[in-house]
């Protein structure tokens, strides 16, 4: 009997990724096609949410890491997190711009141009962010304010970034 051929890790890693993202957008679509893009944007963004939380506990357990609790420890995560559960398909900086504050600027996303191939930059909202803030919930360092609801900005042409802020640590000094 002969061996089946095998992939290098980082094929199968692709490979896995790009599965996962097509039946993503074929799960959208068909809700989208059913109930409407209102029902599926947010179906969409409740679900990449929650599917950043699970990521986010998930991995920081495997990897045993303490608790998150600082933006250059949040960085840290984000940089292994991204390559594992994101891979090449998504282009993006991370700026701090104070203790509490970051930027995030996207220049390439697969959804972005899935969604601009399929014409739907019109109607589709960005869950991107939601999975950010998926990780932030998930990691207990959670945003101030909740993810706003937006159209993709790559996809309409436009530049992507935006400001997340972090809810301040009470420290034993701040505690009542």
């Amino acid at each position: 009997m002969n061996a089946p051929p095998s992939l290098a890790p980082a094929e199968r890693e692709d490979l896995i990724r790009s599965a996962w993202y097509s039946h993503d957008a074929r799960w959208f679509s068909t809700v989208a096609a059913d109930c409407g893009m209102e029902v599926a944007n947010r179906a969409n963004r409740q679900a990449i949410r929650q599917a950043g939380i699970v990521e986010a506990r998930r991995l920081s357990k495997h990897l045993d890491l303490p608790p998150v609790q600082s933006l250059d420890a949040f960085f840290a995560f984000t940089d292994t997190g991204r390559d594992l559960f994101v891979g090449s398909i998504v282009d993006l900086a991370v700026r701090k711009t104070g203790e509490l504050s970051y930027e995030v600027e996207v220049t390439k996303c697969f959804a972005a141009e899935n969604i601009a191939r399929a014409g739907l930059a019109e109607s589709y909202e960005c869950g991107i962010f939601d999975r950010i803030e998926g990780w932030h919930e998930g990691l207990g360092l959670p945003l101030a304010e909740p993810v706003p609801r937006t159209l993709c900005h790559l996809a309409n042409g436009r530049r992507c970034t935006r400001r997340l802020d972090i809810v301040p640590t009470p420290t034993a000094d701040s505690r009542p």
